[in-house]
């Protein structure tokens, strides 16, 4: 039996740069020196490759210590790390990818397909819904999210034909974001993340966006194509859902309501999506909770530092720390001498 599959896993920071400048938010929490190379994202045991660098691993995560990918290593024996139920129906697949997300300028506006669409325009097995859990933010930080009503898509076709990105701004509902706040993004919800803002991403497994620009907030052109590849003009708008929404509706749609239950606060659950969930679990000093591993977990921890124990070892974990919980360890002891807070992410019985 593979021993890495009996404890926990941890994983070597897997930094990736993705069209955007940034990454100065990730660079602080994860402790790096000043000097260092910043990236705008983060991918956290990721099994995804990167849609900008086809043909390479980039994007792709490795175990720490060992530089072998955690892909190779789940091809190897999926049903010793992810379980049988999981595998038996999934193969070798998360069901969810993980990230970090800081962005110096506005991103540009963006959609995703949902499952159908994804298949029909891209031939890709899944669409992507995601949810974003705002760690911290700067005065200022904001997003852009869903169409404001009155909006009509031979409207916005014109503004994106004509590239008026200030009026295509001006057709979404513009909301200021502050840390602990938590948004559900369907696939076809129409959003732009603000700058000065760090965020924590779970998604569906794919690298597939479709943009509603292609001159950036700095000036600087991308190709026509990166706003909509395979799909075109015609594909981009059939991926835009256009709910037009007033606020409130909006909000009560899209912003989570994280529910309590003692240390842990539950994030995003079946009531926003059957995909995956995301958990956060906070201890106070001295404090000590069990991790119950129903198949496997993908854990960050947010801020501080302790211990994970389980039966027959041990790890001791800090703030940027990016771990593995294979289905070889049913649960483990989390304890803190100073206070630890840890993101804990997994699949739902859904995919697609």
């Amino acid at each position: 039996m593979c021993q890495e599959t009996q404890r926990v896993v941890r994983l070597e920071p897997n930094l990736v740069d993705y069209l955007i400048p940034g990454g100065e938010m990730i660079n602080d929490f994860l402790g790096r020196g000043e000097g260092e190379k910043a990236c705008s994202q983060m991918w956290v045991a990721s099994l995804v490759t990167s849609a900008l660098c086809p043909g390479t691993t980039t994007g792709l995560s490795r175990l720490a210590g060992t530089g072998r990918f955690l892909r190779d290593c789940l091809a190897e024996n999926a049903a010793l790390w992810l379980g049988e139920e999981h595998a038996a129906r999934w193969g070798a697949e998360l069901g969810f990818l993980l990230k970090l997300l800081h962005s110096r300028d506005r991103l540009l506006i963006q959609t995703h397909p949902d499952g159908e669409k994804a298949r029909k325009y891209f031939g890709l097995p899944r669409g992507k819904d995601e949810a974003w859990y705002v760690l911290d933010s700067k005065p200022g930080a904001c997003i852009w999210l869903g169409f404001r009503p009155g909006v009509t898509p031979d409207h916005f076709r014109a503004l994106i034909e004509k590239q008026d990105s200030a009026g295509m701004l001006e057709c979404l509902h513009r909301v200021e974001l502050q840390p602990g706040e938590v948004y559900f993004i369907p696939a076809g919800t129409v959003h732009a993340l603000g700058s000065n803002c760090l965020v924590a991403e779970i998604q569906e497994p794919v690298d597939v966006t479709l943009r509603t620009e292609y001159i950036r907030p700095d000036g600087s052109v991308l190709p026509k194509e990166s706003m909509y590849g395979a799909a075109g003009m015609d594909g981009l708008m059939d991926c835009l859902t256009f709910d037009c929404l007033p606020r409130v509706e909006m909000l009560e749609r899209y912003r989570a309501r994280p529910a309590g239950e003692g240390c842990w606060r539950r994030l995003i659950t079946r009531r926003q999506t059957s995909r995956f969930y995301m958990d956060e679990l906070r201890l106070a000093p001295g404090q000590e909770e069990t991790v119950e591993n129903p198949a496997f977990q993908v854990c960050l921890v947010l801020e501080g530092e302790g211990e994970l124990r389980w039966d027959g070892g041990s790890l001791a974990v800090k703030k940027g720390d990016e771990l593995f919980l294979p289905h070889g360890v049913p649960r483990c002891r989390c304890t803190t001498c100073s206070g630890l807070r840890l993101l804990v992410c997994g699949a739902l019985g859904e995919n697609g």
